[in-house]
């Protein structure tokens, strides 16, 4: 089910694009990858992108990272080790120039969220950028890097309890799909992200 969403939203998004001319879709778009994040908040996003550089060739994609080794995403099966991996094309003290940032959620948010590194790496990058989004847990991430204070946003409603807490001078929104503030656009789940992400893309 989720896939049959992915692709029809993929083609959406590419079918409403079709119309617009190219120089309306923010050129330098970036994902933050960290140990542990949950695939499907990178994966189907980076799809959507690589469908809408057919009709925006000069658009660029950096996968930012702590280091340059490859990141591994959540282990559904902790005997089999990490099944699928990104590779950064920048580290986050190399700062490559963006319009867009996304930020994916999963269990090593809540390992990102104390990374020093990390939460500046966000708070230095966001007064530059046209858009910031986050995925799941990911918006705790943005509420630590202070992105989120006194701002509307929503996250992954399992852990809701917990991000609440990591975020106390956040308006969170517990009944949303997505919510969009201003420039920053946060969703709940892999799928919301998913969807939030296309219209991000089709709005911009």
């Amino acid at each position: 089910m989720r896939i049959f969403s992915l692709v029809t939203l993929v083609c959406s998004v590419t079918a409403a694009l079709g119309t617009r001319p190219a120089k309306t879709v923010p050129l330098k778009w970036g994902v933050l990858a960290f140990p542990r994040f949950v695939g499907l908040d990178i994966y189907g996003p980076l799809e959507i992108l690589n469908i809408v550089s057919f009709n925006t060739p000069n658009m660029t994609l950096s996968i930012i990272a702590e280091t340059m080794d490859n990141v591994p995403a959540h282990i559904t099966n902790p005997t089999s080790g990490a099944l699928t991996w990104v590779k950064p094309t920048y580290t986050i003290d190399q700062d490559p120039p963006l319009d867009v940032l996304l930020i994916p959620g999963g269990p090593g948010s809540r390992i990102a969220y104390n990374n020093t590194k990390i939460i500046d790496y966000v708070k230095r990058t966001y007064p530059k950028l046209k858009y910031i989004l986050s995925t799941c847990t990911g918006a705790q991430i943005l509420a630590k890097a202070g992105v989120l204070d006194q701002k509307r946003a929503t996250t992954a409603k399992f852990a809701w309890a917990e991000m609440v807490a990591s975020g106390p001078k956040v308006k969170w929104v517990p009944c949303a799909r997505w919510v969009v503030d201003g420039n920053i656009w946060t969703s709940s789940g892999v799928t919301a992200g998913a969807k939030c992400f296309g219209i991000t893309v089709e709005w911009t």
